[in-house]
């Protein structure tokens, strides 16, 4: 059985300085902003409240703006309102930054590869306006566009946030899932018994936040400069072995990635210890996972995510879930005195359950068993 699967990508093009897309994106974020003041007014985030209230209104207030792009502004407009309005915490009023990105789809902006020209809907009617492609995305000319952002970077250049996919044939015989445990004492363990050791990140990430310490203790605005350019080295620090470790495991040949939900767990540091919490609090996952989401999809491979529950206290052996089965990072089963490394057992139920979620999604195939080699690889 052959299935259809999306390969995306992000193509980034740069415009450069126009005045037209200067007062294009000031309107639209306070057309957005004023939707935004509507919805939390009434409490409201449903797409068709927000149209009915506020559309009539703003084609008098802002007769050159289209219909089309009035319609984007509402659609972002709803999905901040949701966000904000949805969360359990008592959050203020969104406020829309005056440059901050906007959204395009098809009928606001279309793309001319050959001719390296894009026409963009803008205050001034529609233009086409000529673009860089760098010559990286030269392969993804002939992707599908589907939708894209205008933003405006610090040195005052426009540029353009292409998402584009092509349609990609999955074969599911070559199906082979790969479990990813991510973890505080090491970054990653895969049940490749591939193990992505931690000590060089933590090393450095304390020094930083040594330094940060002392520089809060200061207080002085020379500290406060500082402060702000070493949160910048240590964001880049970690960002760069995230790239890395990422690419390293999108790079094997395995076409499916399992990887847990861990979306709140800083939700719960408030049932861990106060040494643990900060641990957690510095943990990157969220940019690591979203690393190998995006590196995978650019491969056409999968990525899905499962419940963390009982991860850790489940023999991948035989299956018994006990407490008692872990002591620190050593796994030890208390039914059949399997004994391993208590990442690597996680990774290997992470494998089990992704492969048995994604299969019985696709094409309802049974489970299949795991490998019990114990032989692990380090990587420093």
């Amino acid at each position: 059985m052959i299935l259809t699967n999306k390969q995306f990508t992000t193509v980034i093009l740069k415009i450069g300085k126009f005045q037209e897309l200067e007062q294009t994106i000031k309107i639209f974020n306070q057309i957005c902003q004023d939707i935004i003041d509507f919805g939390w007014e009434e409490k409201t985030w449903n797409k068709n409240k927000l149209h009915y209230g506020t559309y009539k209104i703003l084609r008098e207030q802002y007769p050159k703006f289209s219909s089309a792009m009035l319609q984007t502004a509402r659609d972002q407009a709803s999905e901040i309102l949701k966000r904000t309005l949805k969360s359990k915490k008592k959050l203020s009023k969104p406020i829309k930054k005056e440059y901050s990105g906007i959204r395009y789809d098809k009928r606001c902006l279309s793309i001319m590869f050959d001719k390296n020209i894009i026409s963009i809907n803008t205050t001034f009617g529609r233009l086409k306006l000529p673009f860089k492609l760098a010559k990286y995305y030269e392969q993804y000319k002939d992707w599908i566009y589907t939708n894209a952002q205008l933003i405006k970077r610090k040195n005052k250049n426009y540029y353009i946030n292409i998402q584009m996919y092509q349609e990609l044939p999955n074969k599911q015989k070559e199906c082979k899932v790969l479990g990813i445990d991510l973890g505080i004492k090491k970054v990653a363990v895969t049940n490749n018994n591939t193990f992505y050791n931690s000590k060089h990140l933590k090393n450095i990430k304390g020094k930083y936040q040594r330094l940060k310490r002392h520089l809060q203790s200061k207080g002085t605005k020379s500290a406060k400069r500082r402060l702000k350019k070493l949160s910048g080295k240590e964001n880049r620090f970690v960002r760069d072995v995230n790239h890395y470790i990422s690419k390293k495991i999108v790079n094997t040949n395995n076409t499916v990635f399992a990887l847990e939900n861990l979306k709140n767990i800083r939700n719960n540091t408030r049932t861990y210890n106060k040494k643990l919490n900060r641990m957690i609090g510095n943990w990157s996952f969220g940019q690591l996972q979203s690393f190998i989401q995006y590196k995978a999809e650019r491969q056409g491979k999968s990525v899905i995510y499962i419940k963390p529950n009982y991860t850790s206290q489940q023999c991948s052996k035989c299956g018994r879930i006990e407490k008692k089965n872990r002591n620190g990072n050593v796994f030890k089963c208390v039914e059949c005195n399997f004994e391993l490394d208590a990442d690597l057992n996680a990774s290997r139920n992470i494998a089990r359950i992704g492969r048995t979620n994604f299969l019985q999604g696709s094409v309802n195939n049974p489970n299949v068993g795991i490998d019990d080699n114990k032989a692990v690889e380090i990587l420093n």
